[in-house]
Protein backbone atom coordinates (compact mmCIF):
# COMPACT_ATOMS: atom_id res chain seq x y z
CA UNK A 1 0.00 0.00 0.00
CA UNK A 2 1.38 3.41 -0.89
CA UNK A 3 2.51 5.78 1.79
CA UNK A 4 0.78 9.16 2.17
CA UNK A 5 1.92 12.56 3.45
CA UNK A 6 -0.54 14.32 5.72
CA UNK A 7 0.83 17.66 4.44
CA UNK A 8 0.96 17.95 0.67
CA UNK A 9 2.63 21.34 0.67
CA UNK A 10 6.26 21.51 1.79
CA UNK A 11 7.60 24.98 2.45
CA UNK A 12 10.71 26.23 0.66
CA UNK A 13 12.46 26.14 4.01
CA UNK A 14 11.75 22.38 4.24
CA UNK A 15 13.01 21.86 0.70
CA UNK A 16 16.49 23.10 1.59
CA UNK A 17 16.68 21.24 4.91
CA UNK A 18 19.41 18.65 5.10
CA UNK A 19 18.57 17.13 8.52
CA UNK A 20 15.25 15.54 9.34
CA UNK A 21 14.59 14.36 12.91
CA UNK A 22 11.53 12.21 13.53
CA UNK A 23 9.31 10.42 16.03
CA UNK A 24 7.91 6.93 15.36
CA UNK A 25 4.59 5.61 16.71
CA UNK A 26 2.89 2.28 16.11
CA UNK A 27 -0.86 1.70 16.48
CA UNK A 28 -2.90 -1.48 16.17
CA UNK A 29 -0.38 -4.08 17.28
CA UNK A 30 -2.26 -7.16 18.55
CA UNK A 31 -0.44 -7.18 21.91
CA UNK A 32 2.05 -5.18 23.95
CA UNK A 33 4.62 -7.93 23.51
CA UNK A 34 4.35 -7.87 19.72
CA UNK A 35 4.45 -4.06 19.69
CA UNK A 36 7.71 -4.27 21.65
CA UNK A 37 9.11 -6.73 19.09
CA UNK A 38 8.07 -4.44 16.24
CA UNK A 39 9.71 -1.37 17.76
CA UNK A 40 12.90 -3.31 18.52
CA UNK A 41 13.11 -4.43 14.90
CA UNK A 42 12.48 -0.93 13.48
CA UNK A 43 15.43 0.57 11.60
CA UNK A 44 13.94 4.01 12.18
CA UNK A 45 14.00 3.38 15.93
CA UNK A 46 17.46 1.81 15.91
CA UNK A 47 18.91 4.82 14.06
CA UNK A 48 16.75 7.56 15.59
CA UNK A 49 19.86 9.46 16.78
CA UNK A 50 21.01 9.81 13.17
CA UNK A 51 19.08 12.46 11.24
CA UNK A 52 18.18 11.69 7.63
CA UNK A 53 19.18 14.07 4.78
CA UNK A 54 15.86 14.18 2.91
CA UNK A 55 12.18 13.27 2.93
CA UNK A 56 12.96 10.63 0.31
CA UNK A 57 15.44 8.99 2.68
CA UNK A 58 12.79 9.00 5.40
CA UNK A 59 10.34 7.29 3.03
CA UNK A 60 12.92 4.66 2.05
CA UNK A 61 13.55 3.77 5.66
CA UNK A 62 9.82 3.72 6.41
CA UNK A 63 9.32 1.31 3.50
CA UNK A 64 12.09 -0.86 4.93
CA UNK A 65 10.35 -0.85 8.31
CA UNK A 66 7.03 -1.73 6.66
CA UNK A 67 8.57 -4.94 5.31
CA UNK A 68 10.26 -5.69 8.62
CA UNK A 69 7.00 -5.23 10.55
CA UNK A 70 5.25 -7.55 8.10
CA UNK A 71 7.86 -10.24 8.78
CA UNK A 72 7.53 -9.81 12.54
CA UNK A 73 3.74 -10.16 12.34
CA UNK A 74 3.98 -13.25 10.16
CA UNK A 75 6.50 -14.78 12.56
CA UNK A 76 3.84 -14.39 15.27
CA UNK A 77 1.12 -16.04 13.16
CA UNK A 78 -0.49 -12.96 11.56
CA UNK A 79 -0.12 -13.86 7.88
CA UNK A 80 -3.04 -11.76 6.64
CA UNK A 81 -1.80 -8.49 8.12
CA UNK A 82 -1.73 -5.03 6.61
CA UNK A 83 0.82 -2.33 7.50
CA UNK A 84 0.49 1.31 6.39
CA UNK A 85 2.24 4.49 7.43
CA UNK A 86 1.81 8.28 7.32
CA UNK A 87 4.53 10.90 7.40
CA UNK A 88 3.51 14.30 8.75
CA UNK A 89 6.03 16.87 7.48
CA UNK A 90 4.26 19.91 8.88
CA UNK A 91 6.30 20.07 12.08
CA UNK A 92 10.01 20.59 12.69
CA UNK A 93 10.27 16.99 13.88
CA UNK A 94 8.60 14.57 11.49
CA UNK A 95 5.85 12.35 12.87
CA UNK A 96 5.90 8.87 11.35
CA UNK A 97 2.83 6.85 12.27
CA UNK A 98 2.49 3.14 11.43
CA UNK A 99 -0.98 1.60 11.50
CA UNK A 100 -1.32 -2.18 11.76
CA UNK A 101 -4.33 -4.28 10.91
CA UNK A 102 -3.14 -7.70 12.10
CA UNK A 103 -6.00 -9.81 10.81
CA UNK A 104 -6.81 -13.25 12.19
CA UNK A 105 -4.05 -15.15 13.93
CA UNK A 106 -3.32 -18.37 12.08
CA UNK A 107 -3.21 -21.68 13.95
CA UNK A 108 -1.28 -24.92 13.55
CA UNK A 109 -3.70 -27.35 11.87
CA UNK A 110 -1.25 -30.22 11.26
CA UNK A 111 2.29 -31.11 12.30
CA UNK A 112 3.91 -34.24 10.87
CA UNK A 113 7.39 -35.76 11.03
CA UNK A 114 8.52 -38.15 8.31
CA UNK A 115 11.83 -39.99 8.05
CA UNK A 116 14.03 -40.77 5.12
CA UNK A 117 14.35 -44.48 4.55
CA UNK A 118 16.56 -46.08 7.21
CA UNK A 119 17.31 -49.59 8.44
CA UNK A 120 15.48 -48.95 11.71
CA UNK A 121 13.12 -45.99 11.92
CA UNK A 122 12.85 -44.14 15.23
CA UNK A 123 9.77 -44.34 17.39
CA UNK A 124 7.09 -41.76 16.74
CA UNK A 125 7.75 -38.45 18.44
CA UNK A 126 4.88 -37.11 20.50
CA UNK A 127 3.83 -33.54 19.72
CA UNK A 128 3.72 -32.74 23.44
CA UNK A 129 7.43 -33.54 23.68
CA UNK A 130 8.07 -31.02 20.91
CA UNK A 131 6.02 -28.27 22.52
CA UNK A 132 3.45 -28.46 19.73
CA UNK A 133 -0.32 -28.60 20.07
CA UNK A 134 -2.78 -28.60 17.16
CA UNK A 135 -4.68 -25.31 17.38
CA UNK A 136 -1.82 -23.33 18.91
CA UNK A 137 -0.74 -20.01 17.31
CA UNK A 138 1.42 -20.60 14.24
CA UNK A 139 4.49 -18.83 15.58
CA UNK A 140 7.83 -19.29 13.82
CA UNK A 141 9.63 -19.58 17.16
CA UNK A 142 7.45 -22.57 18.12
CA UNK A 143 8.19 -24.33 14.82
CA UNK A 144 11.95 -23.73 15.13
CA UNK A 145 11.89 -24.91 18.75
CA UNK A 146 10.09 -28.09 17.67
CA UNK A 147 12.78 -28.74 15.05
CA UNK A 148 15.53 -28.47 17.66
CA UNK A 149 13.59 -30.57 20.17
CA UNK A 150 13.04 -33.34 17.61
CA UNK A 151 16.78 -33.63 16.90
CA UNK A 152 17.65 -33.52 20.62
CA UNK A 153 15.12 -36.25 21.45
CA UNK A 154 16.41 -38.45 18.65
CA UNK A 155 20.00 -37.96 19.88
CA UNK A 156 18.83 -39.15 23.30
CA UNK A 157 17.15 -42.23 21.76
CA UNK A 158 20.01 -43.74 19.82
CA UNK A 159 20.17 -41.45 16.77
CA UNK A 160 22.93 -38.87 17.49
CA UNK A 161 23.47 -38.06 13.78
CA UNK A 162 19.86 -37.09 13.01
CA UNK A 163 19.55 -34.02 10.75
CA UNK A 164 16.71 -31.97 9.33
CA UNK A 165 16.50 -32.56 5.55
CA UNK A 166 13.47 -30.47 4.66
CA UNK A 167 10.69 -28.39 6.15
CA UNK A 168 7.42 -27.88 4.29
CA UNK A 169 5.10 -25.17 5.58
CA UNK A 170 1.74 -24.59 3.90
CA UNK A 171 -0.24 -21.53 4.95
CA UNK A 172 -3.93 -21.93 4.10
CA UNK A 173 -5.70 -18.56 3.97
CA UNK A 174 -9.08 -20.25 3.52
CA UNK A 175 -9.02 -21.71 7.04
CA UNK A 176 -6.42 -19.43 8.66
CA UNK A 177 -4.25 -22.46 9.27
CA UNK A 178 -0.71 -23.81 8.84
CA UNK A 179 0.38 -27.35 7.99
CA UNK A 180 3.97 -28.27 8.85
CA UNK A 181 5.89 -31.34 7.70
CA UNK A 182 9.46 -32.01 8.85
CA UNK A 183 11.59 -34.48 6.92
CA UNK A 184 14.40 -35.92 9.02
CA UNK A 185 17.32 -38.16 8.18
CA UNK A 186 17.63 -40.12 11.42
CA UNK A 187 21.00 -41.64 10.54
CA UNK A 188 22.27 -44.90 12.06
CA UNK A 189 20.88 -46.27 15.33
CA UNK A 190 23.87 -46.59 17.69
CA UNK A 191 24.80 -48.00 21.05
CA UNK A 192 27.44 -46.62 23.42
CA UNK A 193 30.44 -48.86 23.96
CA UNK A 194 33.61 -48.47 26.03
CA UNK A 195 34.33 -45.11 27.68
CA UNK A 196 37.83 -43.89 26.84
CA UNK A 197 39.87 -40.91 28.05
CA UNK A 198 42.41 -38.78 26.22
CA UNK A 199 44.66 -36.02 27.61
CA UNK A 200 44.96 -37.10 31.26
CA UNK A 201 48.23 -36.24 32.97
CA UNK A 202 47.83 -36.11 36.75
CA UNK A 203 44.20 -37.10 37.27
CA UNK A 204 43.68 -40.80 37.92
CA UNK A 205 41.62 -42.56 35.23
CA UNK A 206 40.06 -44.89 37.81
CA UNK A 207 38.55 -41.85 39.57
CA UNK A 208 36.88 -40.63 36.38
CA UNK A 209 35.56 -44.14 35.69
CA UNK A 210 34.15 -44.42 39.20
CA UNK A 211 32.19 -41.18 39.02
CA UNK A 212 31.03 -41.83 35.44
CA UNK A 213 28.59 -44.61 36.45
CA UNK A 214 29.10 -45.82 32.90
CA UNK A 215 26.87 -48.53 31.39
CA UNK A 216 28.29 -49.81 28.07
CA UNK A 217 25.91 -51.35 25.58
CA UNK A 218 22.91 -49.07 26.12
CA UNK A 219 21.35 -46.97 23.37
CA UNK A 220 23.28 -43.84 22.49
CA UNK A 221 21.98 -41.05 24.73
CA UNK A 222 23.40 -37.54 24.28
CA UNK A 223 21.84 -36.38 27.57
CA UNK A 224 23.95 -38.93 29.48
CA UNK A 225 27.10 -37.62 27.80
CA UNK A 226 26.19 -33.99 28.49
CA UNK A 227 25.56 -34.80 32.16
CA UNK A 228 28.87 -36.66 32.37
CA UNK A 229 30.74 -33.79 30.72
CA UNK A 230 29.27 -31.29 33.21
CA UNK A 231 30.16 -33.62 36.08
CA UNK A 232 33.79 -33.75 34.99
CA UNK A 233 33.95 -29.96 34.59
CA UNK A 234 32.41 -29.49 38.04
CA UNK A 235 35.38 -31.28 39.62
CA UNK A 236 37.44 -28.15 38.94
CA UNK A 237 40.25 -30.29 37.51
CA UNK A 238 39.78 -29.41 33.84
CA UNK A 239 39.60 -26.33 31.68
CA UNK A 240 37.99 -28.28 28.84
CA UNK A 241 36.10 -31.57 28.41
CA UNK A 242 35.03 -32.40 24.87
CA UNK A 243 33.49 -35.39 23.11
CA UNK A 244 35.59 -36.68 20.22
CA UNK A 245 33.74 -36.52 16.91
CA UNK A 246 32.61 -39.75 15.20
CA UNK A 247 32.29 -40.50 11.49
CA UNK A 248 31.05 -43.33 9.30
CA UNK A 249 29.28 -45.51 11.88
CA UNK A 250 27.10 -48.31 10.52
CA UNK A 251 23.52 -48.84 11.64
CA UNK A 252 23.35 -50.92 14.82
CA UNK A 253 27.01 -50.34 15.68
CA UNK A 254 28.34 -50.08 19.22
CA UNK A 255 30.67 -47.07 19.21
CA UNK A 256 33.39 -46.17 21.71
CA UNK A 257 32.91 -42.87 23.54
CA UNK A 258 36.12 -40.82 23.75
CA UNK A 259 36.33 -37.88 26.15
CA UNK A 260 39.17 -35.40 25.51
CA UNK A 261 40.48 -33.49 28.55
CA UNK A 262 42.62 -30.44 29.12
CA UNK A 263 43.76 -30.34 32.75
CA UNK A 264 43.97 -27.05 34.60
CA UNK A 265 46.79 -26.10 36.95
CA UNK A 266 46.34 -28.02 40.19
CA UNK A 267 48.04 -25.57 42.56
CA UNK A 268 47.03 -22.00 43.37
CA UNK A 269 48.46 -19.31 45.62
CA UNK A 270 46.39 -16.23 46.41
CA UNK A 271 46.65 -13.10 48.51
CA UNK A 272 44.17 -10.35 49.35
CA UNK A 273 43.68 -7.45 51.67
CA UNK A 274 41.04 -5.39 53.42
CA UNK A 275 40.79 -2.19 55.43
CA UNK A 276 38.13 -0.47 57.46
CA UNK A 277 37.86 2.26 60.06
CA UNK A 278 36.89 -0.01 62.94
CA UNK A 279 38.65 -3.27 62.01
CA UNK A 280 41.87 -1.77 60.70
CA UNK A 281 44.12 -3.36 58.10
CA UNK A 282 44.13 -7.02 57.24
CA UNK A 283 45.67 -9.42 54.78
CA UNK A 284 44.65 -12.92 53.73
CA UNK A 285 46.67 -15.54 51.88
CA UNK A 286 46.00 -19.11 50.82
CA UNK A 287 47.64 -22.09 49.13
CA UNK A 288 45.53 -24.77 47.47
CA UNK A 289 46.18 -28.13 45.81
CA UNK A 290 43.11 -29.46 43.96
CA UNK A 291 44.35 -32.96 43.09
CA UNK A 292 46.55 -34.04 45.96
CA UNK A 293 46.15 -37.83 45.60
CA UNK A 294 45.03 -37.89 41.94
CA UNK A 295 41.26 -38.10 42.57
CA UNK A 296 40.36 -34.44 42.99
CA UNK A 297 41.23 -34.23 46.70
CA UNK A 298 41.60 -30.62 47.78
CA UNK A 299 44.04 -29.50 50.46
CA UNK A 300 44.05 -25.83 51.38
CA UNK A 301 45.80 -23.60 53.91
CA UNK A 302 44.35 -20.16 54.76
CA UNK A 303 46.30 -17.56 56.73
CA UNK A 304 44.84 -14.30 58.02
CA UNK A 305 46.83 -11.54 59.71
CA UNK A 306 44.90 -8.43 60.73
CA UNK A 307 44.85 -5.85 63.47
CA UNK A 308 42.06 -7.52 65.45
CA UNK A 309 42.47 -11.15 64.40
CA UNK A 310 44.98 -13.76 63.33
CA UNK A 311 44.19 -17.24 62.16
CA UNK A 312 45.41 -20.35 60.38
CA UNK A 313 43.05 -22.92 58.85
CA UNK A 314 43.94 -26.24 57.22
CA UNK A 315 41.19 -28.03 55.29
CA UNK A 316 40.76 -31.23 53.30
CA UNK A 317 37.95 -32.15 50.89
CA UNK A 318 37.41 -35.57 49.34
CA UNK A 319 34.95 -35.10 46.43
CA UNK A 320 32.35 -37.68 45.37
CA UNK A 321 32.87 -39.53 48.63
CA UNK A 322 30.95 -42.83 48.47
CA UNK A 323 28.26 -41.13 46.33
CA UNK A 324 28.31 -38.82 43.32
CA UNK A 325 28.18 -35.12 44.32
CA UNK A 326 28.86 -35.92 47.99
CA UNK A 327 31.96 -34.47 49.65
CA UNK A 328 33.82 -35.42 52.80
CA UNK A 329 35.20 -32.34 54.57
CA UNK A 330 37.65 -31.97 57.44
CA UNK A 331 39.45 -28.96 58.86
CA UNK A 332 41.35 -27.68 61.86
CA UNK A 333 41.65 -24.00 62.74
CA UNK A 334 43.53 -21.83 65.20
CA UNK A 335 42.17 -18.32 65.80
CA UNK A 336 43.13 -15.31 67.89
CA UNK A 337 40.70 -12.39 67.97
CA UNK A 338 40.75 -9.25 70.08
CA UNK A 339 37.72 -6.97 69.71
CA UNK A 340 35.87 -4.55 71.96
CA UNK A 341 33.48 -7.39 72.83
CA UNK A 342 35.94 -10.16 73.75
CA UNK A 343 39.41 -11.62 73.43
CA UNK A 344 39.61 -15.16 72.12
CA UNK A 345 42.27 -17.82 71.62
CA UNK A 346 40.72 -20.98 70.23
CA UNK A 347 41.32 -24.18 68.34
CA UNK A 348 38.55 -26.08 66.58
CA UNK A 349 38.14 -29.07 64.32
CA UNK A 350 35.36 -30.24 62.02
CA UNK A 351 34.47 -33.34 60.02
CA UNK A 352 31.33 -33.72 57.96
CA UNK A 353 29.60 -34.35 54.67
CA UNK A 354 27.88 -32.10 52.16
CA UNK A 355 26.09 -32.99 48.97
CA UNK A 356 24.28 -31.40 46.05
CA UNK A 357 20.52 -31.88 46.24
CA UNK A 358 18.18 -31.08 43.35
CA UNK A 359 20.91 -29.23 41.45
CA UNK A 360 20.76 -25.88 43.27
CA UNK A 361 20.81 -26.98 46.94
CA UNK A 362 23.90 -27.90 48.96
CA UNK A 363 23.08 -29.57 52.27
CA UNK A 364 25.55 -30.60 54.95
CA UNK A 365 25.95 -32.13 58.39
CA UNK A 366 28.99 -32.66 60.57
CA UNK A 367 30.58 -32.68 64.02
CA UNK A 368 32.70 -29.92 65.48
CA UNK A 369 34.87 -29.79 68.61
CA UNK A 370 36.08 -26.47 70.00
CA UNK A 371 38.28 -25.37 72.85
CA UNK A 372 38.57 -21.64 73.57
CA UNK A 373 39.95 -19.28 76.15
CA UNK A 374 37.56 -16.31 76.08
CA UNK A 375 37.84 -13.09 78.03
CA UNK A 376 34.83 -10.80 77.87
CA UNK A 377 33.87 -7.71 79.84
CA UNK A 378 32.90 -9.76 82.91
CA UNK A 379 35.20 -12.77 83.17
CA UNK A 380 37.74 -15.08 81.58
CA UNK A 381 36.79 -18.73 81.04
CA UNK A 382 37.96 -21.85 79.22
CA UNK A 383 35.09 -23.27 77.15
CA UNK A 384 34.86 -26.74 75.56
CA UNK A 385 32.02 -27.38 73.14
CA UNK A 386 30.82 -30.11 70.80
CA UNK A 387 28.47 -29.12 68.00
CA UNK A 388 26.37 -30.77 65.31
CA UNK A 389 26.19 -28.19 62.47
CA UNK A 390 23.42 -28.74 59.92
CA UNK A 391 23.49 -26.44 56.89
CA UNK A 392 21.59 -25.83 53.66
CA UNK A 393 22.21 -23.30 50.90
CA UNK A 394 20.35 -22.52 47.69
CA UNK A 395 21.94 -20.38 44.99
CA UNK A 396 20.67 -19.30 41.56
CA UNK A 397 22.99 -16.29 41.10
CA UNK A 398 25.28 -15.82 38.13
CA UNK A 399 28.50 -14.86 39.95
CA UNK A 400 30.03 -15.47 43.37
CA UNK A 401 31.72 -12.07 43.82
CA UNK A 402 29.47 -9.87 41.66
CA UNK A 403 25.95 -11.33 41.32
CA UNK A 404 23.57 -9.48 39.00
CA UNK A 405 20.56 -11.81 38.88
CA UNK A 406 19.05 -14.58 41.01
CA UNK A 407 18.91 -15.14 44.74
CA UNK A 408 20.59 -16.98 47.60
CA UNK A 409 19.16 -18.56 50.72
CA UNK A 410 21.20 -20.12 53.49
CA UNK A 411 20.48 -21.61 56.88
CA UNK A 412 22.59 -23.11 59.67
CA UNK A 413 21.36 -24.82 62.83
CA UNK A 414 23.94 -25.90 65.39
CA UNK A 415 23.09 -27.64 68.68
CA UNK A 416 26.01 -27.24 71.13
CA UNK A 417 26.79 -29.43 74.12
CA UNK A 418 29.10 -28.17 76.86
CA UNK A 419 32.00 -30.49 77.66
CA UNK A 420 33.08 -28.86 80.92
CA UNK A 421 31.38 -27.17 83.89
CA UNK A 422 31.41 -23.61 82.53
CA UNK A 423 30.25 -24.53 79.00
CA UNK A 424 26.46 -24.42 78.52
CA UNK A 425 24.17 -26.38 76.23
CA UNK A 426 22.40 -24.20 73.66
CA UNK A 427 21.01 -24.11 70.13
CA UNK A 428 22.08 -21.48 67.57
CA UNK A 429 20.25 -20.88 64.31
CA UNK A 430 20.66 -18.46 61.38
CA UNK A 431 18.80 -17.78 58.15
CA UNK A 432 20.17 -15.35 55.57
CA UNK A 433 19.13 -14.48 52.05
CA UNK A 434 19.84 -12.05 49.25
CA UNK A 435 18.22 -11.24 45.91
CA UNK A 436 19.47 -9.46 42.78
CA UNK A 437 17.31 -7.94 40.05
CA UNK A 438 18.67 -6.22 36.93
CA UNK A 439 16.56 -3.18 36.04
CA UNK A 440 18.30 -2.68 32.69
CA UNK A 441 18.82 -5.55 30.27
CA UNK A 442 22.54 -4.85 30.00
CA UNK A 443 22.72 -5.22 33.81
CA UNK A 444 24.15 -1.73 34.29
CA UNK A 445 21.63 -1.12 37.07
CA UNK A 446 21.02 -3.92 39.55
CA UNK A 447 18.86 -3.69 42.67
CA UNK A 448 20.12 -5.89 45.51
CA UNK A 449 18.53 -6.71 48.86
CA UNK A 450 19.51 -8.92 51.76
CA UNK A 451 18.19 -10.05 55.11
CA UNK A 452 19.41 -12.07 58.07
CA UNK A 453 17.77 -13.42 61.20
CA UNK A 454 19.44 -15.20 64.08
CA UNK A 455 17.91 -16.98 67.08
CA UNK A 456 19.34 -18.82 70.05
CA UNK A 457 17.76 -21.15 72.62
CA UNK A 458 19.43 -21.98 75.91
CA UNK A 459 20.93 -20.06 78.79
CA UNK A 460 20.94 -16.28 79.16
CA UNK A 461 23.17 -14.29 76.85
CA UNK A 462 25.76 -13.73 79.60
CA UNK A 463 26.19 -17.50 80.11
CA UNK A 464 26.73 -18.27 76.44
CA UNK A 465 30.35 -17.88 75.27
CA UNK A 466 30.88 -14.37 73.94
CA UNK A 467 32.11 -15.65 70.59
CA UNK A 468 28.84 -17.53 69.98
CA UNK A 469 26.53 -14.58 70.64
CA UNK A 470 25.12 -12.46 67.83
CA UNK A 471 26.66 -9.11 66.93
CA UNK A 472 25.93 -6.51 64.26
CA UNK A 473 27.80 -3.58 62.77
CA UNK A 474 30.75 -3.42 60.39
CA UNK A 475 31.57 -4.04 56.74
CA UNK A 476 29.78 -7.38 56.46
CA UNK A 477 26.82 -6.28 58.56
CA UNK A 478 25.42 -2.76 59.08
CA UNK A 479 27.82 -0.30 57.51
CA UNK A 480 28.20 3.07 59.22
CA UNK A 481 28.66 1.55 62.69
CA UNK A 482 31.80 0.16 64.26
CA UNK A 483 32.42 -3.56 64.24
CA UNK A 484 30.00 -5.44 66.58
CA UNK A 485 28.64 -2.23 68.22
CA UNK A 486 25.01 -2.46 67.06
CA UNK A 487 23.12 -4.05 69.95
CA UNK A 488 23.41 -4.22 73.75
CA UNK A 489 26.34 -2.31 75.28
CA UNK A 490 27.82 -2.38 78.79
CA UNK A 491 28.48 0.63 81.02
CA UNK A 492 31.67 1.38 79.09
CA UNK A 493 29.85 1.21 75.74
CA UNK A 494 31.52 -2.07 74.83
CA UNK A 495 29.33 -4.58 72.94
CA UNK A 496 28.11 -7.60 74.86
CA UNK A 497 26.13 -9.35 72.09
CA UNK A 498 22.76 -11.02 72.29
CA UNK A 499 20.73 -14.13 71.60
CA UNK A 500 18.89 -12.90 68.51
CA UNK A 501 19.54 -10.66 65.54
CA UNK A 502 17.72 -9.07 62.63
CA UNK A 503 19.34 -7.24 59.68
CA UNK A 504 18.22 -5.87 56.30
CA UNK A 505 20.11 -4.11 53.53
CA UNK A 506 19.43 -2.55 50.13
CA UNK A 507 21.75 -1.45 47.31
CA UNK A 508 21.42 0.08 43.83
CA UNK A 509 24.46 -1.07 41.85
CA UNK A 510 25.10 1.29 38.93
CA UNK A 511 27.81 0.51 36.41
CA UNK A 512 28.91 3.88 35.04
CA UNK A 513 31.58 2.54 32.66
CA UNK A 514 33.02 -0.90 31.99
CA UNK A 515 35.44 -0.43 34.91
CA UNK A 516 33.71 2.01 37.28
CA UNK A 517 30.53 1.68 39.34
CA UNK A 518 28.65 3.54 42.07
CA UNK A 519 26.53 1.91 44.79
CA UNK A 520 24.25 3.90 47.10
CA UNK A 521 23.10 1.71 50.00
CA UNK A 522 21.11 1.65 53.25
CA UNK A 523 21.20 -1.01 55.97
CA UNK A 524 19.56 -1.48 59.33
CA UNK A 525 19.05 -3.93 62.16
CA UNK A 526 19.67 -4.69 65.80
CA UNK A 527 20.69 -7.38 68.29
CA UNK A 528 18.44 -8.44 71.16
CA UNK A 529 18.96 -10.20 74.47
CA UNK A 530 15.78 -12.27 73.95
CA UNK A 531 15.78 -15.71 72.28
CA UNK A 532 14.04 -14.27 69.20
CA UNK A 533 13.94 -10.62 68.04
CA UNK A 534 11.38 -8.85 70.23
CA UNK A 535 11.94 -5.35 68.81
CA UNK A 536 12.54 -3.99 72.30
CA UNK A 537 15.03 -1.64 70.64
CA UNK A 538 14.47 0.12 67.35
CA UNK A 539 16.55 -0.58 64.27
CA UNK A 540 19.77 1.36 63.86
CA UNK A 541 20.17 2.52 60.26
CA UNK A 542 23.26 3.33 58.27
CA UNK A 543 23.59 4.67 54.73
CA UNK A 544 26.36 5.53 52.34
CA UNK A 545 27.88 5.48 48.90
CA UNK A 546 30.18 2.87 47.45
CA UNK A 547 32.73 2.99 44.64
CA UNK A 548 33.45 -0.13 42.55
CA UNK A 549 36.42 -0.80 40.31
CA UNK A 550 35.71 -3.91 38.23
CA UNK A 551 38.58 -6.32 37.60
CA UNK A 552 38.89 -9.79 36.10
CA UNK A 553 38.77 -11.38 39.56
CA UNK A 554 35.86 -9.30 40.84
CA UNK A 555 35.02 -5.74 41.89
CA UNK A 556 37.26 -3.84 44.31
CA UNK A 557 34.96 -2.22 46.85
CA UNK A 558 35.40 1.14 48.60
CA UNK A 559 32.43 2.16 50.77
CA UNK A 560 31.85 5.20 52.96
CA UNK A 561 28.89 5.04 55.35
CA UNK A 562 27.40 7.19 58.09
CA UNK A 563 25.25 6.14 61.07
CA UNK A 564 21.77 7.61 60.64
CA UNK A 565 21.03 6.93 64.32
CA UNK A 566 24.32 8.11 65.73
CA UNK A 567 24.75 7.50 69.48
CA UNK A 568 26.72 9.95 71.57
CA UNK A 569 30.15 8.67 72.70
CA UNK A 570 29.58 5.43 70.75
CA UNK A 571 29.46 6.01 67.02
CA UNK A 572 31.94 7.86 64.83
CA UNK A 573 30.80 10.32 62.19
CA UNK A 574 31.58 7.85 59.38
CA UNK A 575 33.16 4.51 58.55
CA UNK A 576 34.97 3.33 55.41
CA UNK A 577 35.58 -0.17 54.07
CA UNK A 578 37.89 -1.56 51.37
CA UNK A 579 37.80 -5.16 50.16
CA UNK A 580 37.32 -7.40 47.11
CA UNK A 581 33.81 -8.37 46.06
CA UNK A 582 30.40 -6.85 46.63
CA UNK A 583 29.15 -6.32 50.19
CA UNK A 584 26.71 -9.20 49.68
Amino acid sequence: MAAADRSANVSSTDEVRTNFDYNVTVEGAPSDEIEELILKSSRLEQLEDHSLPSIAAVRRRAEEDKEIFNKVLRSEGYYDNEVTYWIDVASETLDIKFTIIPGTRFRVTKFDIVYKETAEAPDTLELDDLGIEVGMPARSASILSAQRSALIILANRGFPDATLVDQEVIVDFAIDGMDVTLTIDAGPRLKMGALKFDGLKTVEERYLRRISEWQPGILYDASILNTLRRRYLRTGLFTSVQLEARTGDADGATVPIVMKFVERDQRTIGIGGSASTSEGLGTQAYWEHRNFFGEGEKIRADLEVAEIRRGLRLSYTKPNYRKIDQNFNADIEYKHENTEAYKEDSISTYIGLDRIWREKWIIGIGITLEYANIEDNESEEDFALAGLPMTARYDTTDDILDPTIGYRIGTAIIPYIGLNEVSPDFLRGEIDGSAYYPILKDKRLVLAARGKIGVMAGDSANDIPATKRFYAGGGGSIRGYKYQTVGPLDSKNNPIGGRSLLEVGFEARMRITEDIGLVPFIEGGNVYESMVPDFSDEFLWGAGLGFRYYTAVGPIRFDVAVPLDRRKNVDDAFQFYISIGQAF
